[in-house]
């Protein structure tokens, strides 16, 4: 690994990565897994069968975890970040599983980490389901934010749920990792209390911009709509459930909701055929101007660009994986916000079109790290 000369004298996250990659043994589960899967796919298809006490111990690390940052005030349902002027922040939209993507983005934080320690990660949900290496997928990004707590944040996406995974291709994945049901019911549960306590959704200020990302969408009730003040750390949430049956009407929109800007010219619907929540841009608008948010941010749909942006780009959607049901759909994006950033400039800056909107390619993020952090580091 070599340190590029940019380096400021004080980097906490640099001087870790050092620390662990020195070590002969990883002293932590999590940080096996990081070292794990630093070598890619190449061992997954092959994992011996004790491996499951591995992925058993990272789980419940990360719930151990997770209720204490509930518990010292850290996290609620919708997590109030601390304003931290001069950050970066990055958004990531569904991985479903798509491991490559995964530890492009992975990568190109370590090594942002390395000569800027003031960044923070917001994962959008959707870690399983739809990909061959879910597990392996969820392990890697769960490892990545025990190893980096107060940088990394991990929501809780429809998917990060037991009647959902059940049904996509994580339970069965899971399953045949374990082998039989007296090893695959423990890890289940273990793996569906985590899910259940994600946080919904993340709020913070990016210099003048007030910025609300969850996975769907904005909270409402089909059969009585209103637009809904979003208080802080959404107290009265129902959603630490492990199934979105059981969660109010509130959480489930959160998890659920799309915008549509064709069909819906005002207030909020359901889909004829699904069911599946949507709201108009009034009920947006409504929503954003009561809560004084400039712009949300939001996962759950599929686009073959890996993004969209709709309405004067204050609701931007992202799609973070390039395949999907183990096959090729399109392209796979991400988004960096700045202090400077304005809301009328976010567009592919691949394409030249604008900033913010990033192409999870190795050659792109490559050039990234040239434009933004003037270093190239290596491991």
């Amino acid at each position: 690994m070599s340190r590029s000369n940019e380096f400021s004298e004080e980097n906490h996250l640099r001087d870790l990565l050092y620390s662990l990659a020195k070590q002969e043994v990883p002293e932590y589960v999590f940080q096996w897994f990081f070292r794990y899967f630093a070598k890619g796919t190449e061992f997954f298809k092959a994992e011996p069968h004790d491996l499951l006490e591995n992925y058993s111990a990272l789980l419940s690390t990360a719930k151990i975890m997770l209720d204490h940052r509930y518990n010292n005030g850290s996290y609620s349902k919708i997590i109030h970040d601390t304003h931290t002027p001069d950050w970066n922040y990055y958004f990531i939209g569904d991985t479903h599983g798509s491991f490559d993507d995964t530890y492009l983005m992975i990568d190109y934080f370590i090594r942002v980490f390395q000569v800027n320690p003031n960044i923070k990660i917001i994962w959008l949900g959707d870690y399983v389901d739809r990909n061959p290496f879910d597990l392996q997928n969820l392990a890697f990004i769960v490892a990545f934010w025990i190893l980096f707590p107060n940088n990394v944040f991990l929501l809780r996406g429809n998917h990060e749920d037991a009647s959902v995974c059940s049904r996509y291709g994580f339970s069965q994945h899971l399953y045949e990792k374990a082998g039989s049901k007296d090893y695959f019911n423990p890890i289940w549960d273990q793996v569906n209390q985590f899910f259940s306590h994600l946080p919904l959704g993340f709020r913070t200020q990016i210099g003048e911009k007030k910025i609300l990302a969850v996975h769907g969408g904005i909270p409402f009730d089909t059969k009585d709509y209103k637009p809904i003040k979003l208080e802080q750390g959404g107290s009265n949430l129902n959603c630490f459930q492990t199934e979105h049956f059981d969660m109010d009407v509130f959480s489930q929109t959160i998890l659920w909701a799309d915008p549509d800007p064709i069909n819906l010219t005002t207030g909020v619907a359901p889909t004829p055929r699904t069911g599946r929540p949507r709201f108009s841009y009034q009920a947006f608008n409504d929503f954003m101007q009561l809560n004084q948010f400039d712009i949300l941010i939001r996962g759950h749909e599929k686009f073959s660009n890996g993004y969209s942006l709709l309405w004067d780009k204050r609701l931007i959607s992202l799609f973070s994986t390039s395949t999907y049901d183990g096959r090729k759909i399109g392209e796979a994006k991400f988004l960096r916000i700045q202090p400077s950033t304005r809301r009328e400039d976010i567009e592919n800056e691949e394409l030249n079109q604008g900033i913010g909107i990033l192409a999870i390619k190795e050659y792109f993020l490559e050039n990234q790290l040239d434009k933004y952090y003037n270093a190239k580091t290596e491991f």
